[in-house]
């Protein structure tokens, strides 16, 4: 009964642990938040400080556009982009060429001599279950990072409509609730990214 209650109290805590976030954790995505709810608004921000000014006057200037034209037209551009598109595409590949030799070793460890109460019908259950849990979480969390970016935007000009007319102590709350729903945002992507990492590492683990 005694050992009954220990696995419970670490089962408790495991979930504790990886749902609840601690003090430290909660300071670092609110501030990650506000950072994120800044940068969507840098321009806007820089240019209310005065920095369109210098940019404008900078821009103007026949050496700046022959300047910038050359770095836009240059081969560094195109070598980032080229780049980032080769890694997304190597990702992509070496996803599902995982996934294949998953499936590959599933089925020979299937094709192996197992004891007399080998149920093959619990074994695909269990292992497709787990792959279908992983798509699942794979699926969830790509969508939210769709979601989060375009969600990000509306909180991010709210936020700056409330400072820009500051009203005490109004619009200080409104400010604090924007900056809470940001971190929250930052913590559920969190969440799914550990998430779906543990479903991976549980695929793997039925090799």
């Amino acid at each position: 009964m005694s050992t009954s209650k220990t696995n419970d109290r670490k089962i408790d805590k495991l979930y504790r642990n990886f749902f609840i976030p601690s003090p430290y954790q909660i300071i670092l995505y609110l501030l990650v938040g506000a950072l994120l709810l800044v940068l969507i608004k840098a321009r806007t921000i820089w240019e209310e400080l005065g920095g369109s000014l210098i940019i404008d006057t900078i821009a103007e200037t026949p050496a700046a556009n022959s300047a910038w034209g050359k770095i836009a037209s240059g081969p560094l551009p195109q070598i980032v982009f080229w780049a980032l598109i080769g890694m997304i595409m190597y990702f992509v590949v070496w996803f599902v060429w995982n996934i294949f030799i998953n499936l590959k070793n599933d089925m020979a460890a299937d094709k192996f001599v197992h004891p007399r109460n080998y149920d093959r019908n619990n074994y695909w259950s269990g292992v497709l279950a787990h792959k279908a849990f992983f798509a699942l979480t794979v699926v969830v969390f790509i969508s939210y990072i769709v979601m989060m970016f375009k969600f990000l935007p509306v909180i991010a000009d709210s936020a700056y409509s409330a400072l820009s007319s500051f009203n005490f102590p109004k619009d200080l709350l409104s400010t604090a609730i924007y900056v809470s729903i940001s971190g929250l945002l930052v913590y559920v992507f969190v969440l799914l990214l550990r998430l779906s990492a543990n479903t991976w590492q549980s695929v793997y683990k039925d090799l």
